[in-house]
């Protein structure tokens, strides 16, 4: 509907497309390598970090389970089993 009144291709703006860093980069102030990404999807969240020099922080509390990395060309910087063994890590 968008592209036949407008003429124009709508593009997707989410993770993990470059535009979600790059709004991230531009309202934060922040270099991609100054910054976390923490989710619990491979596709999504973690994919987010492929090929930027984002820390990528997998949790397997949701969606990914740890066997699902065997099977993913995405891999994150760190895993954790929750937000709680996260927390801990870093205090």
């Amino acid at each position: 509907m968008i592209t036949a009144s407008t003429g124009i291709l709508p593009e997707y703006f989410g993770k993990p497309t470059t535009h979600t860093l790059q709004y991230i980069l531009k309202n934060t102030g922040f270099k991609a390598d100054e910054i976390a990404v923490i989710g619990d999807r491979l596709y999504t969240d973690i994919a987010l970090g492929k090929g930027n020099d984002l820390v990528t922080i997998l949790v397997l509390s949701g969606e990914t389970k740890l066997g699902d990395l065997e099977k993913s060309e995405i891999h994150p910087t760190l895993i954790f089993d929750s937000l709680k063994e996260l927390k801990a890590y870093f205090v």
